[in-house]
């Protein structure tokens, strides 16, 4: 194997497993870890607003910014995933890599969600699978334009 192909996989390993450590986090450690990013965006926004407020009103914008905070981890997490799977499949040689690009993240996304089923507190949203796919189809899509893009270029 190529050390292009060991880099992409074994990067491609570590994030599947970023991935489901989140996924096995606890609820409580879970919403700890999405408001505190919550509260860090906040203090960036009010710091560049040069505005105050009080620890009460930051606690309301915490609580109101989380189901954002989750969501927006959710679409990252799979959007950087459809990046190197496609690369992945792609360095491979792999007939339709943007067809298994996007079932891959989608199987992921499932059997992640089915995972968060045995994590403490944990749930599977049928919503997050969708809001975790779509993240790997907008990568995918993207790298897929670009891909074919070059080759009109270069007239393959």
């Amino acid at each position: 194997m190529g050390t292009r192909r060991k880099i992409f996989v074994t990067i491609l390993i570590i994030w599947m497993i970023v991935i489901f450590g989140f996924s096995n986090q606890s609820v409580t450690n879970s919403l700890s870890l999405s408001d505190k990013v919550a509260s860090k965006v906040i203090d960036v926004v009010l710091k560049v607003g040069e505005k105050e407020i009080t620890s009460q009103e930051k606690a309301k914008l915490v609580k109101n910014m989380r189901l954002l905070v989750r969501k927006t981890a959710h679409f990252t997490e799979y959007f950087i995933l459809g990046i190197l799977v496609f690369k992945i499949f792609e360095i491979y040689g792999v007939k339709r890599t943007l067809i298994y690009s996007i079932l891959f993240c989608f199987f992921y996304a499932c059997s992640d969600e089915i995972h968060q089923l045995f994590s403490d507190g944990r749930s599977a949203k049928v919503l997050d699978v969708l809001i975790d796919t779509s993240g790997g189809i907008l990568s995918i899509g993207c790298l897929w334009f670009m891909k074919k893009r070059k080759e009109l270029n270069r007239g393959d």
